[in-house]
C-alpha cells in the first residue's frame, strides 16, 4: 500500500500545478490539504508565481490556473476597403520534342508587306534631276515636261513653294493630265483667299475633291492615295465649286508626288480602305418630280424706245385761205422735241426756206413737239413705233414776215 501512495505521489508531482490529496490508512476522510508545487526547471524564471487562496472542501478538487488570452481588438486592424481586382492567368507550355515548320506564304524571301504607301518625308527628290527607273517617293514639278495643261496655266514664282515656281489658272473648264507608274500618290497644290474646289481623277475616276481655300497663301499635301501598282493617269480639273469664304474659283498646282515601291516591296492594304479605283456599273437614274415649277408673277416691262419721225411746216397765211400756199413759207424757226416732265431736248431743227423741219426722235417717254419763238406745243402719240408725225403752225395774216427774225 506504501508503494502506491509514493508511486501516486511522483505520478502527480510530474505534472505542475496539481493539488496532491493524501487520504488515511483508515479510509477515514481527512483534511485535504493544497499543496502548490513548482518546477524550476518548468518555469521560464526563477521568480514565485502567485498561488490561488485555499479553500476547505469536502470532497478533492482540482483547480486550474487561468492562463492570461490575448484578446484581439478592433482598434488593432487596419481598415480594409474592398477593390476590384484582375487576376491574369499566364500559361506557358512546353512541349519538349515538338517541331513546328514554317509554312510557305506565296511571296519571295526578303518581301516586305505594308499596308499603305508610307508617308513622303520632303524635301523629295526632284525627277526632273534623276533619270528613271524611280523607287520611292519622287516629286514632279508644275513645269515638268510630263505635265500637261488642256489651256495655258500661269506660271508664279514664290520663295514658299516647291522649287520655288507654281502653275495657277482660273478658267473652270481648264484641266491638268500627268501619266505616271507608281503605288502611291499625294497633290501638293495652292491655298489661297481666292481658290476654288478641285477634283482628283485617276484613270478617269474621282478619287477626291480638294477644298483649296486658306486664309493666307500656303501649300500643302493632300493625303496619300493607294492606286494599286502599274501606270496611271493623273487628272486635276476645277469642281466649279468654292467655298463660301473664298473670293474666286481659282486651281494652283505646285508639284505632284509620286511613291513607286521596289522589286521587294509589296502593299497589301485592307479591302474597307483600298482606294484603288475601279469603274463600277451606275444604275439608271430616275426622275421624281417632287414639286411644279414656281408661278411666274408678272412684272413691269419697259416700253421699247420708239422711232417716230416729227414733221412740221410753219407758214404765213398771206391770202387768208388757211391753206400752206408755195412761198408762204417761214424759214430758220426752232423746232424741238422734248420729253414730258423733264423737258430734256430730245431732238432739234430749224425750218428751211419753205417752212418745213424733220426730227428722228428716239425715246419711249412721252414727248412733244415746241416751237418756242411762237408758243406753241404738240403732243406726239405714245405707241406708233417708227410712224411719221406732222404738225402745222399757220401764222395770221397780222404777222408781217418782216417781224419773224
Amino acid at each position: 500500500m506504501r508503494k502506491r501512495k509514493l508511486a501516486l505521489v511522483a505520478l502527480l508531482a510530474s505534472v505542475p500545478w496539481l493539488v496532491v490529496v493524501i487520504l488515511s490508512d483508515q479510509g477515514r476522510a481527512v483534511e485535504a490539504l493544497p499543496t502548490l508545487m513548482a518546477l524550476p526547471s518548468l518555469t521560464p524564471s526563477n521568480t514565485a508565481t502567485s498561488s490561488p487562496t485555499p479553500t476547505d472542501t469536502p470532497t478533492p478538487t482540482r483547480t486550474p490556473t487561468a492562463t492570461p488570452t490575448p484578446t484581439a481588438t478592433a482598434t488593432l486592424m487596419p481598415t480594409l476597403t474592398p477593390t476590384l481586382a484582375e487576376r491574369v492567368l499566364e500559361i506557358n507550355a512546353i512541349m519538349p520534342g515538338v517541331y513546328i515548320p514554317p509554312t510557305a506564304t506565296g511571296f519571295p524571301f526578303g518581301t516586305i508587306l505594308l499596308s499603305a504607301p508610307p508617308q513622303p518625308i520632303e524635301p523629295l527628290l526632284d525627277a526632273t534631276n534623276e533619270p528613271p527607273p524611280y523607287s520611292g517617293w519622287y516629286s514632279f514639278e508644275s513645269d515638268h515636261p510630263l505635265v500637261g495643261y488642256s489651256s495655258p496655266w500661269q506660271a508664279r514664282q514664290v520663295v514658299a513653294a516647291s522649287r520655288g515656281q507654281y502653275h495657277r489658272s482660273e478658267n473652270t473648264q481648264s484641266t491638268v493630265t500627268f501619266p505616271f507608274e507608281g503605288e502611291g500618290l499625294r497633290i501638293r497644290y495652292v491655298a489661297a483667299r481666292n481658290m476654288g474646289l478641285f477634283d482628283v481623277f485617276v484613270d478617269g475616276v474621282v478619287i477626291d475633291t480638294v477644298d483649296a481655300y486658306a486664309p493666307e497663301l500656303r501649300f500643302p499635301g493632300t493625303q496619300v492615295y493607294f492606286v494599286g501598282p502599274g501606270a496611271h493617269t493623273l487628272t486635276l480639273r476645277s469642281a466649279g465649286r468654292k467655298n463660301n469664304a473664298s473670293e474666286g474659283y481659282v486651281v494652283g498646282l505646285d508639284a505632284i508626288q509620286v511613291f513607286r515601291g521596289t522589286a521587294n516591296t509589296l502593299i497589301l492594304p485592307p479591302p474597307a480602305q483600298s482606294a484603288t479605283p475601279t469603274r463600277q456599273p451606275q444604275p439608271a437614274a430616275g426622275v421624281e418630280l417632287v414639286a411644279a415649277p414656281p408661278t411666274l408673277q408678272p412684272t413691269a416691262t419697259p416700253a421699247a424706245p420708239g422711232l417716230p419721225t416729227v414733221s412740221v411746216v410753219i407758214a404765213y397765211d398771206e391770202n387768208g385761205n388757211r391753206a400752206v400756199d408755195p412761198a408762204e413759207g417761214v424759214a430758220g424757226i426752232s423746232v424741238r422735241v422734248v420729253e414730258v416732265g423733264t423737258n430734256r431736248v430730245i431732238s432739234q431743227a430749224f425750218t428751211d426756206a419753205q417752212g418745213f423741219a424733220q426730227l428722228q426722235v428716239v425715246t419711249s417717254a412721252q414727248a412733244r413737239a415746241v416751237v418756242p419763238y411762237f408758243g406753241r406745243v404738240w403732243e406726239i402719240p405714245r405707241g406708233r413705233g417708227g410712224g411719221q408725225v406732222s404738225f402745222t403752225l399757220l401764222l395770221q395774216p397780222g404777222n408781217q414776215p418782216g417781224l419773224i427774225p
